[in-house]
């Protein structure tokens, strides 16, 4: 019976955003690929910057196919490292590696006399075997190579069909941005007591990891910041400290965090979103409330992230706070946030102007959004803050 993995799928991604351990991240993503595909080992190579190698942090398998941690290293100009960036290979299948059609590749009649290309290939089969692995899966995050996932022989001993395959480099590109963020987060807590401007800097390497899942929101999250921080400095009788700054430059910074729970074919999607992947993208606050929520220091972001889609007349989501009982952190977002969509170019809707954006604004005040916070936003685009 064929089965349908988009389930599997979006269970993984929102259980992998909530790790920040990356050792315990690999052990969750290594079961839930032996739970559905059934193999009997599986492993992943991760790139160690410090010692620029591909390390076996984590692996799994059945009948002692088990690989200690850090037992097996691989340099990058490992055969296996190199089929997936070399541009020398292009020409080769890049979204996974097959042990069985490397025989055919070795068998195929133009290689004949391509001495270069058989030795490679040769090496890079006696790589596969030494793993005894039937089948790699690269991970990049943009341009760079992360990790490399390996998988040993079906249990059925039948061959990985396209559905298989296709399961796992989608689950690929969510592993990457799950360990990226892993990463970010070990940074994080160790930076939070010694250097704030450093953690500024992790804080807005993380918003990057976020936009780089949502192709079309470019330099969102540096607009919303500086929108937001604009509205703060022009709303009248009301004087914050460098704290609340602080507090809400992090919270504009974070609050689509939840998005990394959300599977890129979703966030990509050029047609309407069924009423299905509407739910994810309600969701997606409360998300980003799990993934922060290990933070202690980050009591007062974590409120403008959670409430940032509720709406003055209480429509919003997901509390459906209305009025003033919406923290003002989460009001001024709000207005940000949407301001910015509302400009930018989707496949769906065309961006409007910014004086179009802002009459809409004026529009919802005291209906989507906080009266006083549309009256500093006004002020701010007068001024040319905005």
């Amino acid at each position: 019976m064929r089965r349908d993995y988009r389930h599997d799928l979006e269970k993984a991604a929102r259980q992998m955003i909530l790790v920040h351990r990356v050792d315990t991240l690999i052990r969750l993503i290594l079961r839930t690929i032996m739970r559905n595909i059934k193999v009997k080992h599986a492993g992943i190579f991760l790139y160690d910057k410090e010692r620029e190698e591909y390390v076996i942090k984590v692996s799994c398998g059945r009948k002692g196919m088990k690989i200690p941690a850090g037992f097996a290293k691989i340099k990058k100009d490992s055969p296996l490292v190199r089929y997936f960036t070399d541009k020398e290979f292009l020409s080769f299948d890049k979204d996974f590696l097959l042990y069985n059609r490397l025989n055919y590749y070795l068998k195929y009649s133009h290689l004949k006399g391509k001495t270069n290309l058989v030795k490679f290939l040769s090496e890079l089969k006696e790589v596969l075997s030494l793993l005894q692995a039937k089948a790699c899966v690269p991970g990049f995050f943009r341009s760079d190579l992360i990790g490399i996932l390996f998988l040993g022989a079906k249990l059925d001993r039948t061959g990985f069909r396209p559905e298989e395959l296709g399961f796992l480099s989608v689950l690929a590109s969510d592993v990457v941005m799950a360990i990226q963020n892993a990463w970010i987060f070990e940074d994080l807590n160790k930076q939070l007591q010694n250097n704030r401007r450093l953690f500024l800097s992790t804080v807005t390497a993380l918003a990057t990891a976020i936009e780089a899942k949502d192709k079309y929101t470019s330099g969102h999250t540096e607009r919303v910041v500086r929108y937001s921080l604009a509205v703060a400095d022009n709303l009248k009788k009301h004087h914050f400290s460098d704290d609340f700054k602080e507090d809400l430059r992090i919270a504009a910074l974070l609050h689509d965090i939840g998005k990394i729970g959300i599977p890129e074919a979703v966030l990509n999607k050029e047609t309407p979103l069924t009423e299905e992947e509407w739910e994810l993208i309600f969701k997606h606050p409360l998300v980003g409330v799990d993934i922060l929520s290990s933070i202690k220091e980050l009591k007062e972001v974590i409120i403008g992230v959670k409430y940032h889609h509720e709406r003055y007349n209480g429509k919003g989501y997901p509390f459906k706070l209305k009025g003033k009982r919406i923290p003002l952190i989460a009001a001024i977002i709000a207005v940000a946030d949407s301001f910015d969509a509302m400009t930018t170019e989707r496949p769906y809707k065309k961006a409007l102007s910014k004086k179009e954006a802002l009459e809409e604004i004026k529009r919802n005040r005291g209906k989507q959004f906080h009266p006083l916070v549309v009256d500093a936003f006004i002020s701010a685009f007068n001024k040319h803050q905005i």
